[in-house]
Order: C-alpha cells, then structure tokens, then sequence
C-alpha cells in the first residue's frame, strides 16, 4: 500500500510539473522580439552602460568615451542599417567604422563591447529588434499613421504597450502574465476590429470580453488595467491610433 501511494504521489507529480510547464509555456509564447530583446539587455548588463532602457547613455568630456543612447538621433549617428545595428551588437562596431583611419589622440577607454561568442543569433535579433524599436529606426510611418503615433505619446500608450506599442510587459493577474502588443499573435483575439479598438480605448474593454466569463475575469483582475479615456480622446485620434497599429503590424 506505501509504495502504491508512494507511484501515485510520483506520478501526481510529473503531472503537475508537466502542466505547470505547458502553461508557462503557453504563456510566453506570443512574447514578441523587442520584449525578448529588452529582457536580453537587461540580463547581459546593456542598460549598465547605455542606462536604463538603453535611454540615457553617458556623455564625457573627450577622455573616457561616450555612450550613445538608443534614441532616434543617436541610433541613426552611428548606423546606417539595421545591418550595422547588429554589427556594433556582435563585433562592437560596424565594418564600416573598423575600416576608418582612427581619430587622433588617444584611444577612447570605454569602448562597446563585442558579443558574438556570448549571445545566440535569436538573442541578437531580438537585441536588433527592440534597438530600432525603441529608437524608431527605419522608415517613419506617414499621414495618419504618423499622427497615431504622436497621439500614442501624448496619451502615454508606450508607456504600458512598450516602444512602438510592441513590447510585452509583465501584468500579474492578466490571463498570458503580460500586456499584449499590438503587433502580437494575441492582437487579433483581443481586437476583432476598429470598433472594439474604440471600445478598449474608449471604455476601456470591449463588451464581448467583459461579458465572457473567463475573459471578464482576467480584465477585473489584473494589475495592469486598460485606463477608459471615455470622450477624452478626439475621434480623428480614434482614426489615427487604428491607422499607426494597421502600420505596426504590417511592419512586423
């Protein structure tokens, strides 16, 4: 009888470890590149040099060397292409820098470091890729998605949806454990088009989700909530918002 219960302990267990394992599992599934890629910095002590985020940087005197910071001007300073992003990632700079006469005096003492044997190839796209998010690298969207974007920083969307609104946050007590892109596999389940894109905006939630059951559950529950900002959003920026995620998503 003791070692009938001992197998049926046993087994109860693997059971568990295997369903806490696929639900983690299925959890960070739809984690996107520049979450990933935020996550890869923060572990390998990139927000050390460049600050927090990779937003601050350090600016000396002309002794120590700078330290750029990821945004848009910087970023476009000191690469042309996403090519040369991931070439400062894994040679600490870019081929087309290498092959310059170096500058006079002497050499800077904080230099970028290189990474190749150290990070796997998804770690630097996933580098590369929350890089030019964050620096909004690349082709700027236009028209109405550019005007969605500026109204995405007026009204602090990047804050919780992360740069570009492609980030992954975490948010305890929501259903996946984070706060869905709007570029991720999640998007369309929680969006089923403009109208309820108005209603998470407006209201806050769509009423097909706050009335589900489950889903009602997750949406009360969670820390993170999405704020209702009711009649204080224009409906041109209604437009523009739909218009910039439209461009978001074809970009990714």
């Amino acid at each position: 009888m003791t070692r009938r219960l001992a197998l049926l302990a046993g087994a109860l267990a693997l059971v568990l470890a295997a369903a806490y394992l696929g639900v983690r599992s299925w959890r960070g599934r739809n984690v996107g590149p520049v979450e990933r890629g935020f996550r890869v910095a923060q572990a390998h002590g990139c927000f050390t040099c460049h600050g927090p985020g990779g937003l601050k940087g350090y600016e000396d005197d002309g002794r120590v060397g700078s330290v750029p910071p990821f945004t848009a001007d910087e970023v476009s300073a000191h690469a042309k292409t996403t090519d040369e992003i991931r070439e400062w990632i894994l040679d600490g700079m870019p081929r087309r820098l290498r092959n310059e006469p170096p500058e006079p005096g002497e050499p800077p003492v904080i230099t970028m470091p290189a990474w190749r044997d150290v990070l796997t190839t998804r770690q630097v796209e996933d580098l590369v890729a929350y890089v030019v998010a964050v620096s909004d690298f690349g082709p700027a969207p236009e028209g109405q998605a550019l005007a969605g974007r500026d109204a995405a920083l007026t009204l602090g969307c990047f804050q919780c949806h992360g740069p570009q609104g492609r980030g992954n946050p975490p948010n305890p007590g929501s259903l996946k454990g984070y706060i869905p892109s709007w570029d991720g596999a999640d998007f369309r389940e929680l969006v089923k088009d403009d109208g309820e894109l108005r209603e998470w905006i407006r209201d806050g939630s769509p009423k097909r989700l706050r009335e589900h059951r489950i889903a009602g559950y997750f949406i009360e529950n969670q820390a993170v909530k999405m704020p209702a900002y009711h009649d204080r959003v224009k409906e041109e920026e209604l437009q523009a918002l739909a218009a910039y995620i439209r461009w978001v998503r074809k970009g990714s």
